[in-house]
């Protein structure tokens, strides 16, 4: 999406004087490349598109066209799937906090339910006995060790009994049966060699648990690093790999266990990898002032809309200048580029170099992940979402600009 001055000053008399800007190309083109990286390898393999890292409607429903799940962990996300048309059995329901009643209603509409705890095993058991006329196949999830300093608090141990006990029970239950693994882990370097492992120990657990007949589904969860400028890759430790990568590290050993016919869905469920960077977030220049020896630019945005979730990493951005000629109000050198909230630590860009004016807008890249989903209505409502897809050459609002009636509708005032 190429932009200029002119093409944000008409968005803005559109939608305000901030918005994020969603990037439909880059999406198609994120999601095929993915998924092709992975069937070249092992082709029986599914995306399970994963709602939390963005729900924003529009890229919900484009996924699903192109054959994805819906991964959801909640039964808000998993209503939202229902709304846009998602099929339930289209739907993998994952998370810890699965209530009695979202999780009956999951397994009757025939959603894919993986399992994340024993607790879940007994209300599976107790809907089993209620509707002993319906046939119940689940997932579950596993923890294991894959050499992190950090205890996973998700899915059953494979060490101390749990998901022995698990297959047990289930086993027992006449009309239920496990139908695959899952996993899901969170690193911080999110390696190719992590989910070697993971991958490698997945496939040990089907062969313990699976030895008559082999599962209808192998799922090593998502996590997956996204597309990023060099300026933001090298900010962190170590190389940032492609989605190549990650297929050669989990797709070969698939496809070496299993032959024939009737080959185990390999699903895999990418967020931030096919949406970090396929949005942006753009916000103009309101005002200017010096601080004894601080220049600070303030924005029609803040930290909330950038960095919600405290990320230490500093965006790539671009400065789209007004006419100098009618701006006087303008600044150069070290700006920190400022929010409008009342917090000191409202700093959505800290020492950027180079001149800056009142009407500017200021254009954050990578602010497709955990952004609008995290972002809180703390001090102003949030802002339009509005895509744009260079197939139809147009903008489309995906999203309207909130007011103080959106934010407050659920109180009793």
């Amino acid at each position: 999406m190429r932009l200029n001055w002119q093409q944000l000053n008409d968005l803005e008399r559109e939608y305000g004087d901030s918005f994020y800007l969603v990037d439909i190309d880059k999406f198609r083109g994120n999601y095929q490349e993915f998924i092709q990286g992975f069937q070249s390898i092992y082709q029986n393999t599914k995306i399970g598109y994963s709602y939390k890292t963005n729900y924003l409607p529009k890229l919900c429903k484009l996924a699903y066209g192109w054959g994805a799940y819906a991964e959801v962990v909640s039964q808000m996300e998993y209503d939202l799937a229902v709304k846009l048309g998602v099929s339930p059995n289209r739907i993998i329901f994952n998370g810890p906090l699965k209530r009695s009643n979202d999780l009956t209603n999951a397994l009757l509409q025939g959603s894919i339910v993986n399992l994340d705890s024993l607790r879940e095993v007994y209300i599976l058991k107790e809907v089993a006995a209620n509707y002993p006329e319906n046939t119940f196949s689940v997932g579950l999830r596993c923890n294991f060790d894959i050499n992190t300093d950090r205890i996973s608090r998700f899915g059953f141990d494979v060490t101390n009994g749990d998901l022995e006990d698990a297959f047990t029970t289930i086993k027992d239950i006449d009309n239920c049966t496990v139908a695959g693994l899952h996993c899901h882990f969170s690193t911080s370097h999110r390696s190719v060699e992590s989910y070697r492992l993971r991958t490698q120990k997945l496939l040990e657990l089907v062969n313990l648990f699976f030895s008559n007949n082999p599962p209808k589904f192998i799922n090593v969860g998502g996590g997956f690093f996204g597309k990023m400028p060099p300026e933001l890759c090298q900010q962190f430790d170590g190389d940032i790999p492609s989605y190549q990568a990650y297929a050669q590290a989990i797709a070969p050993q698939v496809a070496a266990q299993f032959t024939g016919d009737n080959l185990p869905e390999l699903i895999v469920e990418p967020g931030v990898a096919l949406v970090a960077d396929v949005m942006q977030f753009a916000a103009k220049v309101i005002g200017i002032k010096t601080v004894r020896s601080r220049q600070i630019a303030l924005l029609a945005g803040s930290i909330h809309n950038t960095k919600p979730t405290g990320s230490d990493k500093k965006p790539k951005i671009e400065v789209y200048k007004c006419d100098r000629s009618t701006s006087s109000d303008r600044l150069s050198g070290t700006i920190d580029l400022v929010g409008y909230t009342c917090m000191e630590h409202d700093c959505l860009y800290q020492g950027y170099q180079g001149d800056i004016a009142v009407g500017d807008y200021v254009v954050f890249d990578n602010m497709g992940a955990y952004t609008i989903v995290f972002k809180p209505p703390f001090i102003s409502p949030n802002p339009a979402i509005v895509s744009y897809d260079s197939v139809t050459n147009q903008y489309e609002l995906c999203r309207r600009a909130e007011t103080m009636d959106d934010v407050f509708i659920s109180y009793v005032i």
